[in-house]
């Protein structure tokens, strides 16, 4: 089948495929409705993961709705979470966001749900709060740590994405998480996709001595 054929290319290529739900996967939503879509929308790409032999299956999430201000939507969030069944509890991360569920806030959640930290680098800075990088790696237990990296669109719209990756922030950034001496997956989020990735590998190449494995993996 399909699912078969990509599924072991996913394999023999040792990529990472994991899915992020849309906008309208709200699993801390004040609408049962929502909540119960929500649910069927993480069934329905924990059944794509596993049909393509997907084993460390990750489906990321933002908290959510802040309805009722951010601590009511944080219980939600852990109380819907606590009612998910197993299979889909394993398999779920959740991420900051750029307005209001900073990083501080989502190592909450995770230290009373046991679901890893996705760092998005870029959100952080622009919803900053006090958070250890430990902690984000430990979240992760033994599961390979995925973490996110963007540039922002120009000053005056910090927010948005731009084309490309900036090459000297990215080389800071990986300055910060190497004395953690553990594997990072870092999806760059930007509008030319490959075009930006390669670009940017080629500027690492030229501004530093990392030791490339592939086209996309380096030691530090």
């Amino acid at each position: 089948s399909y699912y078969d054929t990509i599924g072991k290319k996913i394999s023999e290529s040792k990529m990472r495929v994991d899915f992020h739900p849309d906008q309208f996967c709200v699993l801390n939503s004040v609408k049962s409705d929502v909540v119960s879509n929500s649910v069927k929308i993480l069934e329905y790409h924990y059944n794509l993961l596993n049909m393509l032999n997907v084993n460390d299956k990750i489906l990321i999430l933002h908290v959510g709705s802040s309805t009722f201000g951010k601590e009511n939507s944080i219980s939600r969030f852990i109380n819907n979470f606590n009612k998910l069944p197993k299979y889909l509890k394993k398999c779920i991360a959740i991420e900051n966001d750029d307005k209001v569920f900073s990083v501080s806030d989502v190592l909450e959640i995770s230290k009373n749900t046991g679901v890893p930290v996705i760092l998005d680098y870029h959100h952080h800075l622009c919803n900053k709060s006090d958070f250890s990088f430990e902690d984000i790696f430990n979240s992760f237990n033994n599961r390979k740590v995925k973490m996110h990296f963007s540039s922002s669109k120009n000053k005056k719209d910090f927010r948005s994405h731009n084309d490309y990756i900036n090459g000297d922030d990215f080389i800071d950034f990986i300055k910060i998480l190497k004395k953690y001496d553990r594997d990072v997956d870092i999806m760059i989020e930007a509008k030319c996709k490959d075009d930006s990735l390669f670009r940017l590998v080629r500027y690492i190449k030229y501004k530093t001595d990392y030791r490339f494995i592939d086209d996309t993996t380096f030691i530090v």
